[in-house]
C-alpha cells in the first residue's frame, strides 16, 4: 500500500521548535528566521533616523560652504558612506517585500528568509549604527578661523574615560568566568588587545597636545587626529561591548550543545526514512518505465550528501573529548545544518505526492501489442484505433495478463483490454501497494499478501493459469518471468 504524505505543519513545527532549543548563543544565527519582520522594522528605522542625520550634516556643510570654509574630509568620506548604505539598506527592504510571505506558517524558501534577515539585522550594527554614531563627533564640518582643539580633547579625555570603565567591567566578566574553568569567547580577547591599543594611543595624542604650544597648525592636525579616532576607534569599540552579554563557554552551553546533536541524530533519521520512502515511489516509477522528474532525482542527491555531512559531524562530535571551543562550534555547526539544509529537505519532501509523468497509455498499448504480435499503425491510428485492435485481438486469445504495480486507478477499456463480459478466457492479474486502486476499477477478487517464497508464487501461478499448463521447458520459462513479481 502506498504510504500517505506527511503533514507539512507537523514538519514545521518541528523546525520552529528548533529555535526553542537553541537559546543565545548557541542558536544566535537561528534566530534570524525568529525575528525576521522585526529586524526589517527595526532596519527601516535605522534608516530613517540615518536620513535625518545626513540632512543634518548637509545643513552645516551648506552653512560652511557659504562662508567659503573647507569641509573636512571625513565629513565628505561620511557623506559617500552614508549615501551608498542608504541605498543598500533601502535595496534590502525592497527585496524582502518581493519574497514569498508566510502562509499559515509555510515558507516558500526559509534560505532566502534566514539570509535576508541576517544582512538586515548585519546592516543596522556594522553599517549604519557606526554612521549614526560618526555624526555626533561632527561638532563641526570644516576648517574654522581659529580651530577649537581644545573642545576635542575634552571630548577624547571623556571618551577615554568611557572606554576604560567599559574594559574594567569586561575584565571582571572575563575573570569570573576564568575562575568557572570556562573558556573566553575569541571576541572578546580581541576587543581588550584593542582597547588598550586605542587608550594608549589616545593617552599619547593628548600628552602631546598640551606640548606643542600656540602652532595652530599642528593643533589643528592634531585636533583632527583626536576626532578621527574618537569615530575611527573608540566609538565602535564602546558599541561592541554592549553586545557582551556573555563572554565564555558555560556549562550550561555545553549542555546545549549535547541537546543539539540528539536532535540532529533525530533529524537524519527522519531524513532518512523519508528518502526510502522517496526511493520506493521512484523504484515503482521505473518498474513502470516512467521517467523521473528532474527535482526528484536533485533532492535524493541533496538527502544523500546531508546525511553523510551530519554523521561525519556526529562522529566528529563523539571523538573530540571534553575541548569545549571545539564542541561549541561542532554544535554550532550541527544547527546551522538542521536549519539551511535538513529542515528544507524534509518540507520539499512533503510536495512529492507523485514521482512521475501520468501513464504512458501509448506506451502500455505498445508493450501489450509486442507480446501479442500484433503490428499498430502508430502514424495512423489514434489512441482509440489501436485499443479497438487490441481489444479485437484479445477477445480470441487465451491469454493471462500481468500489469504489475499499478499505482493510480487505469481504464482497462481505453487501453484496448477487454472487460469481464468479453474477456472469454482471459485472465487479468494486477498487483499494487494501494487497495483502494483495484476498488476503484471495479476489481472485486482482490487480496493482500507479503513477499511470496518460490513454492507460493509457482503455486499461485498454476491457480491463475487454472491447473492446465503443461510444465515444460517453454513453461517454466514464463513461470521464471511471472515469479519475479513476487519473489
Amino acid at each position: 500500500m502506498g504510504e500517505p504524505a506527511g503533514n507539512i505543519s507537523s514538519v514545521l513545527g518541528v523546525v520552529l521548535q528548533v529555535g526553542k532549543w537553541l537559546a543565545d548563543p548557541i542558536g544566535r544565527q537561528f534566530m534570524y528566521l525568529y525575528n525576521y519582520n522585526t529586524n526589517f522594522d527595526h532596519l527601516q528605522e535605522a534608516v530613517n533616523r540615518l536620513k535625518d542625520a545626513k540632512h543634518r550634516v548637509q545643513r552645516k556643510v551648506d552653512i560652511a560652504e557659504r562662508n567659503v570654509e573647507e569641509i573636512e574630509g571625513n565629513v565628505k568620506k561620511w557623506q559617500n558612506d552614508v549615501e551608498k548604505t542608504i541605498v543598500q539598506a533601502e535595496r534590502l527592504i525592497q527585496d524582502k517585500s518581493n519574497n514569498p510571505r508566510c502562509l499559515k506558517g509555510l515558507c516558500p524558501n526559509l534560505e532566502t528568509r534566514y539570509k535576508h534577515s541576517k544582512k538586515a539585522f548585519k546592516s543596522k550594527w556594522d553599517d549604519i549604527g557606526p554612521l549614526l554614531l560618526q555624526e555626533e563627533k561632527f561638532d563641526r564640518v570644516s576648517y574654522p578661523t581659529i580651530p577649537p582643539d581644545d573642545k576635542n580633547f575634552d571630548k577624547l579625555g571623556d571618551d577615554v574615560l568611557k572606554l576604560t570603565n567599559a574594559r574594567r567591567k569586561v575584565q571582571r566578566k572575563v575573570e569570573e568566568a576564568r575562575n568557572n574553568e570556562e573558556e573566553i569567547e575569541e571576541d572578546v580577547k580581541k576587543w581588550l588587545e584593542d582597547v588598550d591599543s586605542i587608550i594608549v594611543k589616545a593617552e599619547e595624542l593628548i600628552k602631546n597636545q598640551s606640548s606643542i604650544g600656540t602652532d595652530r597648525k599642528t593643533r589643528y592636525q592634531n585636533s583632527k587626529a583626536a576626532s578621527e579616532l574618537m569615530v575611527e576607534g573608540i566609538g565602535p569599540l564602546l558599541q561592541q561591548e554592549e553586545r557582551f552579554h556573555k563572554v565564555s563557554y558555560s556549562t550550561i552551553q555545553q549542555s546545549d550543545n549535547e541537546k543539539n546533536f540528539d536532535k540532529l541524530r533525530d533529524d537524519v533519521l527522519k531524513l532518512k526514512n523519508v528518502r526510502s520512502k522517496v526511493q520506493r515511489k521512484v523504484e515503482e516509477a521505473k518498474n513502470n518505465v516512467e521517467e523521473i522528474e528532474e527535482d526528484v532525482k536533485k533532492w535524493l542527491e541533496d538527502v544523500d550528501s546531508i546525511i553523510v555531512k551530519a554523521e561525519e559531524l556526529i562522529e566528529n562530535q563523539s571523538s573530540i573529548g571534553t575541548d569545549r571551543k571545539t564542541r561549541y562550534q561542532n554544535s554550532t555547526a550541527a544547527s546551522e545544518l538542521m536549519v539551511d539544509n535538513i529542515g528544507p529537505l524534509l518540507q520539499q519532501e512533503e510536495r512529492f505526492h507523485k514521482i512521475t509523468e501520468p501513464p504512458d497509455i501509448k506506451k502500455i498499448q505498445t508493450t501489450i501489442a509486442n507480446k501479442l504480435g500484433l503490428k499498430l499503425a502508430y502514424e495512423t491510428d489514434g489512441e482509440s484505433e489501436r485499443a479497438s485492435k487490441l481489444y479485437s485481438r484479445m477477445e480470441k486469445k487465451n491469454i493471462l495478463l500481468i500489469v504489475d504495480n499499478i499505482w493510480e486507478e487505469l481504464d482497462l477499456k481505453k487501453l484496448g483490454i477487454p472487460l469481464e463480459v468479453d474477456r472469454g478466457r482471459n485472465k487479468i492479474l494486477m498487483t499494487t501497494r494501494n487497495v483502494d486502486v483495484l476498488e476503484k476499477m471495479g476489481s472485486t477478487k482482490n487480496f493482500g499478501m507479503g513477499i511470496l517464497n518460490v513454492e507460493e508464487a509457482w503455486s499461485l501461478f498454476k491457480k491463475m493459469e487454472g491447473n492446465n499448463m503443461s510444465v515444460n521447458t517453454r513453461g517454466r520459462l514464463v513461470a521464471t518471468e511471472f515469479l519475479k513479481q513476487f519473489v
